[in-house]
């Protein structure tokens, strides 16, 4: 592929509308914007069937084929976050001859077929020649240095039957715990699509009893509040289920704490996370502030996304760079 420096990069994103990935991808693609001119052509990717997923694999190992689309004819790179999105973007790159670069590691099968895969180091496998290991997965989050240290957020998360246990009434006592611990701040709650009705109403009941906290549900809150509520909090506190968050709020340059939950597998990807966490010193464990460690850690400059757009433009325009 030719270096394009004085023309803007013809990307193709394929989004499987679930807004986690989706700002991985996006992320991704503004931190691109950052360095050079670029045009993003959207595709919407629905969920496949058993049969649908036999079928494109069938058509991605058979002689020919692909997969014509005229959004994507022309594309100077295809790029897609999600399971749903992987098949359709290597038929495209088997028809069109685009390199394609997912955020996540694919099945075994279809990885070498990337031309780069960016994967959290806590999915825990090794770097390779098409593999860049990342802190966390890319997130649109940006640090503009706005926080205001007397504002604090606490964002949980939810049930997961794979992952761990969720106590309720546990969670939101740690939280009671740090509220008035913490005399002089201002508290906002907020949940997730996985959070119990019971922590909802737990939370919001704690919310009632302090003049210091604001609760939100987020089912009422709108695209793009989440980001405004990391520009503004210093102090952000995250159930350790929630990877993404705990990522884009150190992103954004917050002082994180992790509330902690029962993993029910001490060798799967979520408790290795929250271990290299702890290890690189990004968090503050909720056992630590008990014990004293009440100052939030200041966590060095992280921005994957940066070191994703960078990759990219070495691997294909390095001219960019310089």
């Amino acid at each position: 592929m030719n270096d394009r420096a004085a023309k803007a990069l013809s990307v193709v994103a394929l989004l499987d509308g679930r807004p986690g990935h989706e700002k991985q991808t996006m992320g991704i693609l503004q931190a691109l914007e950052d360095r050079v001119p670029v045009c993003i052509r959207r595709i919407k990717v629905a969920p496949f069937s058993l049969f649908t997923a036999l079928s494109q694999n069938c058509r991605l190992y058979l002689p020919g084929g692909g997969a014509s689309c005229p959004q994507v004819e022309g594309a100077d790179l295809l790029i897609g976050t999600g399971n749903s999105t992987h098949l359709p973007m290597l038929l495209y790159k088997k028809k069109y001859g685009i390199p394609a670069l997912i955020c996540m590691s694919p099945a075994l099968h279809l990885r070498n077929r990337f031309d780069l895969c960016f994967v959290p180091e806590h999915d825990g496998i090794g770097e390779a020649h098409n593999i860049m290991l990342t802190v966390g997965a890319p997130n649109n989050s940006k640090n503009k240095g706005q926080q205001q240290e007397n504002c604090g957020l606490v964002l949980l998360g939810g049930t997961d039957a794979k992952s761990h246990d969720w106590d309720d009434r546990q969670v939101v006592a740690m939280v009671e715990k740090i509220v008035k611990a913490e005399s002089g701040m201002y508290w906002t709650i907020s949940t997730s699509p996985r959070t119990p009705n019971e922590t909802v109403s737990l939370a919001k009941r704690l919310s009632e009893s302090f003049d210091t906290i604001r609760f939100f549900d987020y089912r009422d809150t709108q695209p793009g509040w989440i980001e405004e509520q990391y520009d503004k909090n210093k102090h952000v506190w995250v159930s350790a289920d929630s990877i993404s968050m705990i990522y884009e709020a150190l992103t954004a340059g917050c002082r994180v704490g992790i509330l902690p939950v029962q993993w029910k597998n001490n060798r799967g990807k979520f408790k290795r996370n929250e271990d290299i966490l702890l290890e690189k010193k990004l968090v503050t464990s909720f056992a630590s502030w008990q014990q004293g460690d009440r100052v939030l850690r200041n966590c060095p400059e992280l921005n994957e996304a940066r070191r994703c757009a960078e990759r990219i433009l070495q691997k294909w325009w390095p001219k960019n760079l310089q």
